[in-house]
């Protein structure tokens, strides 16, 4: 296992360059959780409400236009929406 082969390399690291390997790692697993973090939020935003989809292709089904109209601030409109 690759953890078992990092923990062998370790031993061979002189104590005093163990802090900088140590700072290097924790700051690296910091940024790979940041990452995670970014892409999870991302794919929140961009999540695509299903039974509102539904709800406009009925409407458009009826021919009901009503709702429909040009959008002057789409993040006003989009939070109409997830009302």
């Amino acid at each position: 296992m690759i953890q078992d082969d990092i923990i062998n390399e370790l031993q061979y690291i002189p104590e005093a360059k163990l802090i900088e390997l140590y700072d290097l790692i924790h700051y690296f697993r910091l940024g790979i959780n940041s990452e995670i973090a970014d892409k999870s939020s991302q794919e929140e935003a961009f999540k695509i409400d299903k039974a509102m989809c539904l709800n406009v292709l009925k409407k458009i089904r009826r021919d009901d236009f009503s709702s429909f109209s040009e959008i002057d601030d789409v993040d006003t409109h989009i939070e109409k929406l997830r009302n």
